[in-house]
């Protein structure tokens, strides 16, 4: 009698060892010192200092000179392999600074990077380092923020691509110098509501400023090439006691343009 044929098991056996060779790699990888790959990827960073743990989860110092004294902090963060599937690399982190805490998701990928659902508060002392201005004892709360940046490619210019959440500030008496005094105007409670818009054919990041009656008190525009345009209008500046303008109030009398992060070596 013919005898039936035994299937051959040597390909299942070959799958097996190829998976467990992949998460062999995987892990090993993962294992690999943080301070390693800062060394290798971004070496003497002045930014980035005191690295530990590993890929997975690591912590390290960081640094910014924002003014005469660098603003330092502590970063904190939990990779997550799984948007490797996506094209991504992205992690959970925590950003503290003296009483500065925000915390989200970043991914970053070929040609964008974004940040989902940071949530947090942004210290007045924080920002006071940011700004020469002499601002209230006020945190600035940061609500559900996500951000996506694509960098150039092609003849399409960098910008962002998208936008959600707010800025959400008390206010107070601000007091900020020009042409040798010192102005003062008393901000209103206010929100900034992000999203993004083309403007100039560019890709820009839109903050709306508003009031707590939901009332415009002006416009920041962010583009891609770190450019921030500012737009005042005649209801925050009715606020300012030396301010003698007449005009309805949803005009815009102020309209600066300059760029942001300039001392930082900020590129695309």
């Amino acid at each position: 009698m013919p005898q039936a044929s035994i299937p051959s098991n040597k390909h299942p056996r070959k799958v097996w060892w190829l998976i467990g060779l992949l998460v062999f790699s995987l892990f090993a990888i993962l294992q690999m010192p943080a301070a390693w790959i800062v060394e290798k990827y971004a070496p003497e960073s002045p930014y980035i200092q005191h690295v530990s743990g590993n890929l997975w989860q690591g912590s390290a110092i960081w640094q910014v000179p924002v003014s005469e004294v660098a603003m330092t902090g502590s970063l904190q963060w939990t990779w997550q392999p799984w948007q490797l599937l996506l094209g991504k690399i992205a992690a959970e982190f925590d950003i503290n600074s003296g009483q500065t805490k925000l915390d989200g998701q970043v991914k970053v990928a070929r040609h964008s990077w974004q940040i989902d659902d940071m949530n947090g508060k942004i210290a007045p002392e924080t920002l006071s380092q940011a700004v020469k201005w002499q601002l209230p004892n006020t945190p600035m709360q940061v609500n559900a923020v996500s951000l996506q940046r694509h960098s150039a490619k092609g003849e399409d210019a960098a910008g962002f691509s998208a936008a959600s959440g707010q800025l959400t500030w008390v206010g107070g008496e601000v007091g900020y110098p020009s042409a040798g005094k010192v102005f003062y105007i008393t901000m209103p409670a206010l929100r900034a509501q992000l999203s993004t818009e083309q403007k100039n054919n560019n890709a820009t990041l839109h903050l709306n400023l508003l009031n707590n009656q939901d009332k415009r008190l002006g416009d920041l525009y962010l583009d891609g090439n770190n450019m921030l345009d500012v737009s005042l209008t005649q209801r925050l500046l009715e606020n300012m006691a030396e301010y003698k303008g007449e005009a309805p109030q949803d005009t815009p009398v102020v309209s600066v343009r300059q760029p942001l992060l300039a001392g930082l070596g900020v590129t695309n």
